[in-house]
């Protein structure tokens, strides 16, 4: 049983939330109101009547080519009643960042002395737990053909290009878990090596990552389309649970590109 951390989730709904107020707030400032009466209404046979209410109470009856006037009151009450639970509910989001610590649960188990861990089963695996029993269950360096990696990552494993040795090098930056070329067993019993497995602490999730660094060869990209079908087949879909990385000789890994795929798929 996974515990889900939701912290970025709530961070990227206080930015929509900030984009919103913003947008709120301009379109009221933007409508002006000459007459700032109270607007009464009544249901008609084809529609609906307004009013603007006068001081004594009473109403006036606002005739159907001076509708737009109580439009213009109506639609800046909505602005300012929306802004308002806009606001509202921005605060109350932010106020519980503060006190959510969702790594609380994990830590009951973490705090405990060694002597009760020994006798203790987790029913949430710390962080440390999960990725050694990931890395147990999602075995590296499967792959002998055609032959071993030359190019040593900094956590020791041999890759097979340059390109992907500065990608094994950015997950270890990121404190990635990762293995380098698992096996896939297809259902027509052949095997597929990813190039990547990899864990996204946060929500467990494994990401596979795919380096095609030869895109514009033509029998290279037949292979590339031909390996992206197979995930596919496997209910690993691009976006989703497998990530894509390309490079030419006219098109150089892209360091930010990558960067920005790291923290959208993996942190």
């Amino acid at each position: 049983m996974a515990i889900q951390d939701y912290s970025n989730e709530l961070k990227q709904q206080i930015k929509w939330l900030d984009q919103l107020i913003t947008a709120t707030r301009k379109s009221l400032n933007a409508i002006k109101v000459s007459d700032d009466r109270p607007v009464r209404s009544s249901k008609r046979k084809n529609g609906y009547q307004y009013y603007l209410q006068k001081d004594d109470g009473k109403l006036e009856y606002v005739k159907e080519k001076d509708t737009y006037k109580v439009k213009r009151i109506v639609q800046r009450d909505y602005y300012a009643a929306l802004l308002d639970n806009l606001l509202t509910v921005r605060y109350r989001i932010e106020r519980f960042t503060k006190i959510y610590d969702i790594g609380s649960i994990a830590r009951v188990y973490d705090d405990l002395s060694e002597a009760r861990k020994a006798l203790v089963t987790p029913l949430f695996p710390s962080d440390e737990a999960y990725i050694t029993d990931w890395r147990a269950h999602n075995i590296g360096e499967t792959n002998t053909f055609p032959e071993k990696g030359k190019y040593l990552t900094a956590r020791g494993v041999f890759v097979r290009s340059k390109s992907e040795k500065i990608l094994a090098d950015m997950f270890e930056k990121f404190d990635i878990p990762y293995v380098y070329e698992p096996q896939i067993a297809l259902p027509n019993g052949k095997n597929l090596y990813p190039d990547f497995a990899l864990l996204n602490v946060r929500t467990r999730k494994t990401i596979y990552w795919e380096h095609f660094g030869l895109i514009t060869d033509g029998d290279y990209a037949r292979h590339a389309l031909l390996k992206i079908n197979q995930f596919d087949k496997m209910g690993i879909e691009v976006g989703k649970e497998l990530v894509i990385s390309m490079e030419s000789d006219e098109i150089p890994l892209d360091i930010k590109q990558i960067e920005k795929k790291i923290k959208e798929y993996l942190l």
